[in-house]
């Protein structure tokens, strides 16, 4: 859908005496960039650029420009409601959590309390939240408190009897709850949120208002994001056309690409509401379908071949059967509708290729663009297949700060020395393109840039695998230009040439001429959408 060009989008910006990395093919730098209606239309020199007229002219006085970042996977909306409610990443014990519990009930009297980020693999005590540390908190209010994966939650007794008394529960995801210890895990984790009183409009509004301020003021101007089922009570349908009414009513200062978590008896009806594949202008678009196979690998609910090298007899837990992982890609396929598979682990890894293949040679469709979330434990063999199977791979180089203290506990030592293989994949040819998952990690580019740059923590006391750190460009790229070609945008925007559009971020400093170590440090000046800035520090 195109968007009729107001006069006041035909403004002609301009932002000179600066260093503008294009992020083109032959990495072109210039001093100047122009804008009009919403495109590129001047990159040059600063003495040519003021030879011209411009409406709005700005000074970079030496700051960077490079295209606005793209986070090619998040959860924007979950991101938002838990800003609204209680953060515990950081925490170093049980006790620490359930004063910090008790401290946000006494400040607020909430009618329930939703908490997320502890990590027990941090945590003096080394064991998984349950029950009884809850009741501590509280046992007159629900009360749900998520591990920073998302993959696992701990409930007081509260909310568990309010589970248990949920109508309607698919009896093999009740049975996912661990009634006696308060654990819910992977398709369980839903049902506290349905525990909750529904969200309305304006309040799913506010949230995305919240989210897309701070993403912009990160110098972030487009996310693909997996939010339809994310809000208590919110219906995935009417979710779409908050998203679309906002953008109508000028609302949006954010790109969205959805990556849509749809139930198979809606999938159909959803082909009603799915955005024109062809659509590259809305602010607001529906993406690939978002599927789950396994959980997480601190959770040990990854699915892997072998079991776990400290729980040789637990092999993870699948979402669907194989049969049923098929079924989901191949409706998908079939309606020539991109795929986007959460696999950690390195059986639920094999499992999505094998249906994808069969489902490529069922109904062939040599265009598609499907991938897999993640892809942590890998094989060289799986590389090859993801190769071959023309697949894209969405990684989140962050993963590597916590995820680098545990793998050879989790995988063994031989194994971990085949994860978290950027370089391989990128030398192999892979399109892979650049994330943070947040809320499990924040949304910040810059030090998702580090990460892959330098392979080490945030401390800088641990290193992992320093020969697969990217390039500053290569990493630049996963979150620029390999980006856009994740949702198919390649040609209109991720890089700074004339015609795409105009997403640009300003930074105080090059990336390129300085520490790898200091890019975290780095300012966002100001982001620009469509040429209208979004953020300006």
């Amino acid at each position: 859908m195109n968007r009729r060009i107001k006069r006041r989008d035909l403004v002609r910006r301009l932002w000179f005496n600066g260093a503008v990395v294009s992020m083109d093919p032959a990495m072109t730098r210039y001093e100047a960039v122009g804008v009009e209606g919403g495109r590129i239309v001047f990159l040059g020199s600063s003495r040519d650029a003021l030879s011209q007229a411009w409406d709005e002219r700005r000074d970079l006085e030496g700051a960077s420009v490079l295209p606005g970042f793209t986070d090619s996977h998040m959860h924007l909306l979950h991101y938002a409601w838990l800003r609204r409610n209680l953060s515990l990443f950081g925490v170093g014990s049980i006790e620490e959590l359930i004063r910090r519990c008790r401290e946000q009930i006494r400040q607020d009297s909430p009618a329930y309390l939703i908490a997320q980020g502890w990590n027990h693999d941090t945590m003096e005590e080394g064991r998984l939240v349950t029950r009884r540390d809850l009741d501590r908190v509280s046992t007159s209010i629900p009360v749900c408190a998520l591990r920073a994966c998302l993959h696992i939650g701990a409930c007081n007794t509260v909310m568990l009897e309010r589970i248990r008394s949920l109508p309607h529960v698919d009896p093999d995801v009740l049975a996912k709850v661990d009634f006696e210890n308060g654990i819910l895990r992977e398709e369980a984790l839903h049902l506290y949120s349905d525990v909750l009183p529904a969200a309305n409009d304006q309040a799913v509004r506010s949230l995305i208002l919240l989210a897309q301020r701070e993403l912009n003021a990160a110098g972030v101007t487009c996310v693909n994001s997996d939010d339809l089922r994310t809000i208590p009570g919110v219906d995935p349908f009417r979710l779409i056309q908050v998203f679309r009414e906002m953008e109508r009513r000028g609302e949006l200062t954010l790109r969205i690409v959805e990556q849509c978590q749809i139930y198979r008896e809606d999938f159909d009806r959803f082909q009603a509401v799915r955005s024109d594949p062809g659509d590259r202008d809305s602010l607001f678009r529906t993406g690939p379908r978002k599927l789950l196979q396994d959980g997480s690998l601190g959770a040990r609910s990854a699915e892997m071949e072998g079991g776990y090298a400290d729980a040789p007899d637990n092999f993870g837990i699948p979402i669907y059967t194989e049969e049923e992982l098929f079924q989901y890609i191949d409706a998908a396929h079939r309606a020539h509708m991109d795929v986007a598979v959460h696999t950690i682990g390195d059986l639920a890894l094999r499992k999505a290729c094998d249906a994808f293949e069969r489902a490529e040679k069922a109904h062939a469709w040599p265009g598609h663009r499907h991938g897999v979330v993640h892809a942590q434990i890998t094989t060289p063999a799986l590389l090859r297949r993801i190769k071959e199977l023309g697949l894209q791979v969405f990684i989140q180089p962050i993963f590597i700060d916590a995820d680098m203290k545990i793998i050879a506990q989790r995988v063994g030592e031989r194994r971990a020395r085949e994860c978290y293989n950027w370089k391989t994949m990128i030398d192999l040819g892979l399109h892979v393109s650049g994330g943070s998952d947040c809320p499990v990690e924040p949304f910040d580019v810059l030090d998702n840039l580090r990460a892959a740059i330098t392979r080490k923590d945030r401390s800088g006391s641990q290193t992992y695998l320093p020969e697969q750190a990217l390039t500053v460009e290569q990493a630049l790229r996963l979150f620029t230009t390999y980006a856009a070609w994740s949702s198919r945008d390649e040609a209109v925007r991720g890089a700074l040439i004339p015609g795409m559009q105009a997403d640009l971020v300003v930074l105080d400093r090059d990336l390129f001429a300085i520490s790898p170590d200091a890019i975290s440090q780095t300012a966002v000046l100001e982001t620009v959408l469509a040429g209208k800035t979004v953020y300006r520090a």
